[in-house]
């Protein structure tokens, strides 16, 4: 026949298996939070990646509405130069 364990017993190997449950959720928790900063960090370099990207564009889209303005100025010139011949 099967014994019959004592409320001790039960109880203290339930508070075992809830200490372990405990133990394996912290770790679970520790790994998520050091995922999570590592994925702080790296949405920051993106962050910091893309207002690079910005910069540049910005400066290429100015250089290119300059030239552009010179190059109407140009066409200007030249038309009334041939008009003129």
């Amino acid at each position: 026949m099967v014994k019959k364990k004592e409320s001790g017993e039960v109880s203290g190997e339930f508070m075992t298996f809830v200490k372990r449950q405990f133990e394996l959720q912290q770790k679970l928790l520790e790994k998520t939070v050091y995922d999570i900063r590592d994925l702080r960090q790296g949405q920051l370099l993106h962050d910091k990646q893309f207002d690079e990207i910005q910069q540049t564009l910005q400066g290429i889209s100015r250089a290119v509405d300059k030239d552009a303005v010179k190059v109407i100025d140009h066409e200007r010139r030249i038309s009334r130069l041939e008009f003129r011949r």
